[in-house]
């Protein structure tokens, strides 16, 4: 269900924006109703464990077929999406491809806060400090280890929180594209490719059309 979102929550966003140097937005094209929930906690879970997996071995090769091994012995290869298997399988990855793989850890990240695994949601200026991946595996279980306390009984914290970021990363996304197509530079103080990995993550929560993560990733690309 769709729900609107209040005048009060609206000047709160657009304060956020001005202060993040994003309020440069069309204002007609921001989305007036936000859906709940359209994937379970559990699946949530899996979707944490593989972001970890691949944002790791697009930096680590050399673990990729082990890492790969481990998803599907704790049951969680299926939650993977196919272009996410491919990526396992092969190992002839550029540079590039590897290093856009390895901000995987944004939308992991972002994904425990919503289900209350860390508390404090990141700063949208910067990719998660060490303080943050610390209170990160404080909450989730590390590569290659028993992942069942992860699903055990998981929760998601209030769904204004999680409107509230999702409208915020929509917005930057929303600036990003128009200084794109107006050919300027970025003045914002919002780290674009975390951006970008976090608001995916809240797309494939949020989408009520429930689209499969391998949909989400060919219309961002």
């Amino acid at each position: 269900m769709s729900k609107s979102i209040s005048k009060q929550r609206w000047d709160k966003l657009w304060n956020r924006m001005i202060a993040y140097g994003i309020n440069d937005v069309p204002l007609k094209e921001m989305p007036l109703n936000i859906s709940g929930f359209s994937k379970e906690p559990g699946e949530t879970s899996a979707r944490i464990m593989i972001l970890l997996a691949t944002a790791f071995s697009a930096s680590n090769d050399s673990e990729t077929d082990r890492i790969a091994d481990w998803l599907k012995t704790e049951s969680i290869w299926q939650f993977a999406g196919e272009t996410e298997k491919m990526f396992f399988r092969e190992h002839h990855h550029s540079d590039e491809e590897k290093g856009k793989l390895s901000f995987r850890f944004e939308g992991a990240y972002l994904l425990a806060w919503a289900l209350k695994l860390v508390d404090i949601a990141p700063d949208p200026s910067s990719e998660c400090d060490a303080e943050l991946v610390g209170d990160f595996f404080a909450g989730v279980p590390p590569l290659l280890d028993d992942v069942s306390p992860i699903f055990e009984d998981p929760k998601y914290r209030a769904i204004a929180a999680i409107h509230d970021e999702y409208l915020f990363y929509k917005m930057a996304e929303l600036y990003f594209n128009h200084i794109q197509k107006e050919d300027r530079e970025n003045t914002s103080n919002v780290h674009e490719s975390a951006a970008k990995e976090r608001l995916l993550v809240l797309e494939w929560l949020l989408n009520e059309d429930d689209p499969d993560w391998d949909t989400l990733t060919d219309e961002t690309a």
